[in-house]
């Protein structure tokens, strides 16, 4: 088995947004913010390579977006995919499988592309999974929430007949299991990769950055804090416990890192690129 970090891109978002109540002077010392208090985030995929299933975690966000949307957001090299699979030696057409952790637009939108109004399939050979309460909850979520789901984009796929809805938990592929989150929204579905005798996580928006590992220093985007709050404590005593290595998707200065609990909490053990992983 391989896993290999893929780039979708950067974007940015509100450093108040990816920290809620934590005050700006202490969340900027972990993690920086320009001018325009922006914080500069990744689209880190991981792809998995296990001979015959090549599965890709998360897409990016491909080109579905007006000119202004993508300035707001800070959206660069959205389009950046596919030239990154090239680079590690894959094109789309290899792709067997992609994983949804949720359908927000910027994990999920990027599977499939805008060609002069008509969409199509980036991966044409791909099947895709997402978890079955997180479909259902895309149809009915509230104004809060709402303007994170691309209709189109989530209409093409289930029409297409290839995304599969997940309903338990455990083992999704061989050495690839999974757990469902609630709190930041239903059914985040968080891969639990079994490599070389470690347990590698792909965080999503579980814990976005590795700034984020404090308890409390949650992202303002989780639906129900509350519910996140109790997830990520449940978590991270088993991270710490098992030393898990956590991947993270947003952190755009840190690929990986591990966790210790503390006297004061939760903290950051140790943070290292993929390639320098022991």
């Amino acid at each position: 088995m391989k896993l290999i970090p893929i780039s979708a891109g950067n974007f940015h978002c509100d450093g108040g947004a990816l920290f809620s109540v934590i005050p700006k002077k202490l969340w900027e010392k972990a993690y920086p913010a320009d001018e325009n208090n922006f914080t500069k985030l990744a689209l880190r995929c991981l792809l998995i390579d296990s001979g015959k299933q090549k599965i890709l975690i998360e897409a990016g966000i491909g080109n579905h977006f007006p000119e202004k949307h993508l300035q707001n957001n800070g959206v660069e090299n959205e389009n950046c995919l596919e030239e990154s699979l090239q680079k590690n030696g894959y094109s789309v057409e290899d792709i067997t499988d992609v994983l949804f952790t949720h359908l927000h637009w910027d994990h999920c939108t990027g599977a499939v592309k805008n060609r002069h109004g008509k969409l199509l399939p980036v991966f044409p050979n791909a099947n895709y999974w997402c978890s079955k309460s997180q479909w259902e909850h895309s149809k009915i979520s509230n104004v809060r929430e709402k303007v994170a789901y691309h209709k189109g984009v989530l209409d093409f796929l289930i029409n297409s007949g290839k995304l599969n809805l997940v309903e338990n938990e455990g083992e999704l592929f061989p050495n690839i299991e999974v757990r469902f989150f609630d709190g930041h929204t239903p059914g985040q579905m968080i891969p639990f990769v079994r490599y070389e005798e470690k347990a590698i996580v792909y965080m999503a928006d579980l814990i976005p950055t590795s700034a984020n590992i404090p308890l409390l220093w949650l992202a303002a985007y989780d639906l129900y804090p509350v519910k996140a709050l109790e997830e990520k404590e449940l978590f991270l005593n088993e991270a710490a416990k098992n030393e898990y290595i956590l991947f993270f998707e947003h952190d755009f200065y840190t690929e990986c890192a591990t966790v210790s609990k503390t006297e004061k909490g939760f903290v950051t053990k140790k943070k290292f690129a993929w390639l320098e992983m022991d």
